[in-house]
């Protein structure tokens, strides 16, 4: 007993998340599930939902005859869903971007500026989570390697935005529903991928591609949440549930 008090000193409760935040945190979460299923489906179209409609002479007529249309169209209702999700991305991308310099609770910049420093701080918590000694101090502040590593992910989300938007473009056959301004905004944005990834199908490709890397994140995010938690005992996992963690002025034994 006397030992561990030795190593934890005052345990203080700290808001670490706004509602507002919180709200962000599983808009995108839904949002992503959402758009990696659908994007599968997309990418992959593997079922018929319902029961399945013959075909009128073979499978390579493709001509269906008996069934409800909504089965035979199930890719109409993926990439609706699929465009429903980008669009919940986009505005909690934006009012992400607005918070992270703007937020009077958490803006995110005070996380990693000086960016000089803040990599030395990274360093050390990475030295930390192999090691498991020397962990920096716990601050209502995001960790340097935790918000270096949100930066990289946002930057992802942006750039699946992007060429999201390109392959949306590509079906146009002409104006929009809304005038055409909305694809020239479109095709002016998004177009250069076009010519760094070496036309449509580069484009495709690239936005599977990185669909794998924010899965991995996720992957990564939530063990290192449950890590933290663990190791820490300082409850980081009910951040985005409750907005609240602890900390703990840890001294480590030389």
């Amino acid at each position: 007993m006397e030992d561990k008090e030795k190593r934890y000193g005052e345990i203080r409760l700290i808001h670490r998340m706004t509602l507002i935040k919180r709200i962000i945190h599983w808009s995108l979460f839904l949002a992503i599930i959402n758009n990696i299923i659908t994007g599968f489906y997309i990418a992959y179209p593997f079922l018929i939902f319902g029961k399945t409609p013959t075909q009128l002479n073979s499978i390579s007529t493709g001509i269906l005859s008996s069934g409800e249309t909504y089965r035979a169209f199930i890719m109409t209702w993926m990439r609706e869903f699929h465009f429903i999700g980008a669009i919940v991305i986009d505005v909690t991308f934006f009012v992400w971007l607005y918070l992270a310099f703007f937020s009077w609770k958490e803006p995110l910049y005070k996380s990693f500026v000086p960016f000089g420093g803040k990599m030395a701080e990274a360093g050390k918590m990475i030295k930390h989570y192999f090691t498991l000694k020397d962990r920096p101090a716990t601050t209502r502040y995001q960790d340097p390697l935790n918000a270096i590593i949100f930066i990289i992910f946002h930057l992802l989300i942006l750039f699946q935005m992007l060429t999201g938007f390109q392959l949306y473009v590509a079906s146009f056959t002409g104006t929009s529903a809304i005038g055409g301004w909305w694809p020239w905004i479109l095709h002016f944005t998004t177009d250069w991928t076009l010519v760094a990834f070496g036309g449509l199908t580069g484009v495709t490709l690239v936005h599977l591609f990185v669909m794998w890397i924010i899965i991995i994140f996720m992957i990564y995010h939530v063990y290192i949440e449950i890590w933290r938690t663990v190791m820490w005992k300082e409850g980081d996992i009910s951040i985005p549930f409750g907005g609240y963690k602890y900390t703990r002025n840890k001294i480590e034994y030389k």
